[in-house]
């Protein structure tokens, strides 16, 4: 047995190592590139189902974008049972730049987000959407920020959203969803589109209409941001960015329970179902980070602590560090790093746990 446990550790650890000190490096030339002065049309997507709370915030930072060309702001409420509809419906009546759009009938085609995001796309002609949620606040240069880091090109822009309010389980989560935008960041530096956040995505029309809109997810197994991205960013000839200038960030709202927490990585982790067709890289780093987390759980269960282990653990501990201070150093929120133990500690019991139940059950948007 401790030759098996053995054997998984260098089995997890050489990939997942060599994958890391990739994005490290991606990361360390990643630059904010050169803007467009370009104001093409562009409009704002929202998908919301009882969001009552959240919506007049965003509503209110929607409203005071100051992007000088031709935008407007489409919001579908899908089947919300709180007063997510009335609040889109008079803020529309406020706000001609608004539009407000209700869904009352589960769609037969695709799953609820996908269906009310599609149904703001056919309410609008614009060249350049761009998707948010309904939990999200932003400065007033967000919309034209994003808008100019897009040329000819460029078919896609991944923007970085981070987790706001700063109690120890908000900083938790911050830090963790912080590391999985830099492991994207960091293997789009070398054309590697692999996910992306809903809160804050840019795409052209053109190509979501070239994917056949999410009906090209026959399956409808996987979220409409990891799907955008998987399929706009492989389009020949399409380049994908990821917005590194501040005034494109957008924070989010913490998962408010463990239990909310839970469902929420279930749902982003269930985006790897069948993604060792899609993207088969990608795939192979997801199972080393499996297979070397499933392998430290192992050991420190049957206290089989090997100076392998400890050698591992340690080069685990570097790297991670790493990656993580580079991306906390470019976001301005350093400070996060107080939680650093604390999530390197439960990262090989998370793992294990998030990457079984991801594949596991059905996986509704809300």
């Amino acid at each position: 047995m401790p030759l098996f446990f053995g054997f998984l550790l260098i089995l997890g650890a050489i990939p997942y190592f060599t994958f890391v000190v990739i994005m490290i490096l991606g990361l360390r030339k990643a630059r904010i590139t050169s803007n467009s002065n370009e104001l093409p049309r562009v409009a704002v997507i929202v998908a919301a189902r009882d969001e009552a709370k959240n919506l007049p915030d965003l509503l209110e930072d929607l409203l005071a974008q100051n992007y000088a060309g031709e935008h407007s702001f489409i919001v579908a409420d899908d089947r919300s049972l709180d007063d997510t509809w009335s609040i889109i419906h008079k803020f529309s009546k406020a706000h001609p730049q608004f539009t407000a759009i209700r869904i009352v009938e589960e769609s037969s085609e695709m799953t609820g987000k996908k269906n009310a995001l599609t149904q703001c796309i056919k309410n609008t002609t614009a060249p350049i959407l761009i998707e948010t949620d309904a939990d999200c606040r932003m400065g007033p240069d967000w919309l034209s920020t994003m808008v100019s880091a897009f040329d000819d090109d460029t078919g896609l822009v991944v923007g970085f959203s981070s987790v706001r309010k700063r109690s120890l389980f908000a900083i938790y989560q911050a830090l963790d969803f912080l590391g999985i935008m830099m492991t994207n960041a960091g293997m789009m530096e070398y054309d590697k589109t692999w996910s992306g956040s809903g809160q804050n995505l840019a795409f052209k029309r053109l190509h979501f209409t070239a994917i056949g809109g999410f009906t090209g997810d026959p399956n409808q197994s996987i979220g409409d941001d990891f799907y955008l991205v998987q399929k706009i960013g492989k389009l020949r000839g399409v380049k994908a960015k990821f917005s590194w200038d501040p005034k494109s960030f957008v924070t989010t709202a913490p998962a408010k329970s463990m239990v909310a927490f839970y469902r929420q990585r279930k749902r982003w982790a269930s985006d790897s179902r069948g993604l060792h067709l899609k993207d088969p890289l990608f795939f192979g780093f997801l199972v080393s980070a499996f297979v070397l987390n499933t392998a430290i759980l192992l050991n420190l269960m049957s206290l089989q602590l090997s100076g392998l282990f400890w050698l591992v653990v340690g080069i685990k501990f570097f790297i991670e560090l790493t990656i993580l201070l580079i991306g906390l150093n470019k976001m301005n929120r350093l400070t996060d790093i107080s939680v650093f133990l604390l999530w390197f500690i439960i990262q090989p019991f998370y793992i294990p746990v998030m990457g079984i139940s991801g594949l596991v059950g059905k996986v509704p948007w809300k």
